[in-house]
């Protein structure tokens, strides 16, 4: 044995101490079969929560198509293309059938469609559905009577906060 120091350097009682070794690192891993089954319904639940959010994102993405749409109607607008108030109506035709189902919204008209479409959201103020169809229909030099501005806001309103049979 090779003495790095010499003699009379340190502690004389301490010369021939081996230390002693360490002991084994303490398992991470459950050894009872309770936190088992605890972390199987942890993982259970997230993985639930997780499918609920994503059929939620799956089924209100006809809303968010229907926004984005309304976005480029309004844009259209302001850049000046009277033309294109025309496509409000079938817009939210086409939210109402993918929110109620063809069979429930696809033949009515007037006042039967405003009251569906009030029922898809209760509290809230009643479409002005007479004026969307008049205006999908009305020569273009009529359209600068209307406000437009309001009417879109209103749908865009409906469009958000609507709860239809599959929304």
């Amino acid at each position: 044995m090779s003495k790095i120091f010499e003699a009379g350097w340190g502690n004389e009682a301490l010369d021939g101490i081996v230390e002693p070794a360490l002991p084994e690192p303490v398992s991470l891993v459950p050894s009872t079969p309770g936190w088992w089954i605890l972390l199987i319904v942890v993982v259970g639940l997230v993985a639930r929560a997780i499918w609920h959010r994503r059929q939620r994102y799956l089924r209100d993405q006809y809303r968010r198509d229907a926004l984005a749409e309304l976005t480029t109607i309004k844009e259209r607008l302001r850049s000046g293309k009277k033309e294109t108030v025309r496509e409000l109506a079938p817009l939210l035709r086409a939210t109402a059938i993918a929110a109620g189902g063809h069979d429930c919204v696809s033949g009515l008209e007037g006042d039967a469609y405003a009251a569906v479409l009030s029922e898809f959201s209760p509290g809230e103020e009643r479409l002005p559905v007479d004026e969307l169809q008049s205006l999908a229909y009305a020569p273009l030099d009529e359209v600068g009577g209307v406000d437009t501005e309001g009417l879109i806001a209103a749908l865009e309103s409906w469009i958000q906060k609507h709860k239809g049979e599959h929304a």
